[in-house]
């Protein structure tokens, strides 16, 4: 089966720390955590959604190659990955619940009806649903982070794409947290910034991308 994330080769356009060439993939039903640096992390997963342009490599995720897609081709790609990237992206304007939804319906994942009760059923699930009216200024820093993961798993991706996701969520609360996200979508690419053990213990993989360059490692089990 072909990995529904595979990167070869590659080095994107104008970074100044990712100066060799990367190597790594993800398998079906595998959840890979890497640790590196914000310089390193943003190209990766811009790069994997189709955000950011590469140098040199090759690309494949869901079976697509996102810098050679079209605009029109984009939007139907971009529904089959759950992302989370940062900055968050959240709609100032709107409550939480209202930012979920019309995430949803503007990517085209679903209609208006569906949208509302996936919303509603996210908020539920990750606790939530006392901020649902709440504006993104308003919300606390970790409540913050879990609503643009909520907003990601809600399209019920193939591939799960999260750039630092629980920086500043507590480690019980993150672990919870995780097992919902492992439970909704099977695959995932994710890094972190810093040691982050409620992501290794989620993790079927785990890697450090440093100067010295992209180490694999076991993960806990």
């Amino acid at each position: 089966m072909t990995a529904p994330v595979a990167l070869a080769g590659v080095l994107p356009a104008g970074s100044s720390e990712w100066t060799a060439p990367l190597d790594v993939s993800v398998a079906d039903g595998e959840w890979l955590v890497v640790r590196t640096t914000p310089a390193r992390s943003s190209p990766l997963l811009r790069i994997c959604v189709g955000l950011q342009s590469r140098a040199a490599g090759t690309v494949s995720v869901l079976g697509e190659d996102p810098g050679q897609l079209s605009n029109a081709a984009l939007g139907p790609f971009r529904r089959r990955l759950g992302t989370a990237l940062q900055p968050d992206g959240l709609v100032s304007n709107m409550g939480v619940r209202r930012n979920l939804v019309v995430s949803l319906v503007y990517a085209g994942v679903c209609g208006a009806a569906e949208a509302e009760a996936r919303a509603r059923e996210g908020l539920e699930q990750f606790g939530l649903a006392s901020w649902a009216e709440a504006r993104p200024s308003d919300l606390p820093e970790d409540v913050r982070a879990i609503v643009a993961v909520v907003r990601a798993v809600a399209r019920r991706p193939a591939v799960l794409v999260l750039e630092d996701p629980f920086a500043a969520v507590k480690s019980v609360q993150a672990a919870a947290m995780l097992r919902r996200c492992r439970a909704l979508a099977p695959s995932a690419l994710v890094t972190t910034f810093r040691r982050n053990e409620p992501l290794y213990d989620a993790a079927d993989r785990i890697a450090l991308w440093d100067s010295r360059g992209f180490t694999p490692a076991e993960a806990p089990r």
